[in-house]
């Protein structure tokens, strides 16, 4: 089915002559404007001022005539734009709605086609990775078996020679490198195998060797032991020989419990060396013995000597007793006498601080009365110095007279 030619209008042409012509006469003006505005306007006089704001009076007038005649010549292009504009939109809506079903189909089509690629190179991906898969897991079969026993390593070579292992599935256009890499596996598992046999073989004469050192070990162990034991058998006879001599200088109590523990020596303990551990156990108890009766004497003599050590010390502390009783009652006796001399010093100046602070007080209080009585007499003089001269008026002349007047020039000081 051919599509229809569809008519496409050409661009319209501007035409932007007829709104010029608009603007001729305004831009003829502008010489005349632009000449008025060269000259300078005195505009501190009125009249310069006056020319200057009309001169800006016609500019604005010109601008707004050149605004006005643009807006009447653009209103109609205006309208006529609008009416373009819908009807442009019009079209367009229409020929969407007809597109749009036979664009579904296509993209609908194209979007199965790339989900059919898709998928089947998923499906292609998935194969390869598992061919891939399993050929790495032939490839590292060998490393499983790196340290494995020979029995397990020549299991694995066994299974991996039989015609099953690789047979079992379809490798297409991976057969032959998968036979290569069974046979490369191949070749590294039966090195394994050598590797595996040769360290089982070397184990296993270790293991010879440590078991033939072990038995040495015992058997020297062994010897040893039997060393040890003769050894402290003889060390036991030859303690108990030099057994006196460890004892010398000790006291009866500690030689005694030596003989005690040497008599509960048994012979029969020191095995084949019995006899010479009997002969040793009696030779030692007979020097023992004789050693414990010097010790006795020893300590009997000790005691002998500490006692009259003892007495004399006695007698000696007893004389020095005496003595320091003496001295201490004479001490005592001048302690007292002293002490009795300090209390009568001390009652004699007690006596003394207080018979001076009674004539100290004695003093204090004549000294307040003498204080109030020349109080008062400061008190009275005023009075008794005005009765006096007061007096004197009444007194004929004379000796008293003469005695009041002086009184009074001495009262008042001239």
């Amino acid at each position: 089915m051919g599509a229809p030619e569809m008519e496409v209008l050409d661009a319209a042409q501007a035409e932007p002559t007829a709104g010029i012509v608009l603007y001729n006469a305004i831009e003829a003006g502008l010489a005349e404007l632009r000449d008025a505005g060269a000259e300078a306007f005195d505009v501190k006089t009125t009249a310069g001022n006056k020319a200057a704001r009309e001169f800006v009076q016609r500019c604005v007038a010109t601008r707004t005539a050149t605004d006005e005649a643009y807006t009447n010549w653009n209103r109609p292009i205006l309208a006529q734009q609008k009416l373009v504009r819908e009807k442009r939109d019009e079209i367009l809506a229409a020929v969407k709605a007809i597109e749009t079903p036979v664009k579904d189909q296509v993209d609908a089509e194209q979007k199965r086609k790339d989900e059919e690629r898709a998928a089947k190179a998923k499906a292609e991906a998935a194969r390869i990775s598992a061919r891939q898969a399993c050929l790495n897991a032939i490839a590292c079969l060998p490393r499983d078996y790196l340290s494995a026993p020979s029995a397990d390593v020549e299991a694995a070579i066994r299974d991996l020679e039989s015609p099953e292992y690789l047979g079992q599935r379809d490798w297409e256009e991976y057969a032959d490198q998968a036979k290569e890499t069974a046979e490369t596996a191949l070749t590294t598992l039966r090195a394994h195998l050598e590797n595996a046999k040769a360290r089982e073989e070397l184990a296993a004469m270790r293991a010879q060797q440590e078991a033939e050192a072990a038995a040495r070990r015992a058997e020297e162990a062994k010897a040893d032991a039997e060393r040890k034991r003769v050894a402290g058998i003889k060390e036991r006879i030859h303690a108990i020989e030099i057994s006196p001599s460890t004892c010398i200088g000790l006291g009866v109590k500690q030689i005694q419990q030596r003989i005690d523990a040497l008599a509960a020596e048994a012979a029969d303990d020191f095995a084949e060396f019995q006899a010479e551990a009997g002969a040793a156990i009696e030779a030692a108890l007979g020097n023992l013995n004789t050693m414990l009766e010097a010790a006795r004497d020893a300590e009997e003599l000790a005691q002998l000597r500490a006692d009259k050590a003892r007495r004399e010390q006695e007698e000696r502390d007893a004389a020095a007793r005496k003595v320091r009783e003496e001295q201490e009652a004479k001490a005592a006796a001048e302690r007292a006498e002293r002490e009795a001399e300090e209390r009568r010093q001390a009652d004699a100046r007690a006596a003394e601080e207080k018979r001076q602070g009674d004539e100290a007080e004695a003093r204090r209080r004549e000294q307040v009365a003498a204080e109030k009585a020349a109080q008062r007499v400061r008190e009275q003089a005023g009075t008794l110095l005005a009765l006096l001269v007061e007096a004197r008026a009444h007194v004929p002349a004379g000796d008293l007279a003469d005695r009041i007047d002086a009184t009074i020039t001495a009262a008042k000081g001239e």
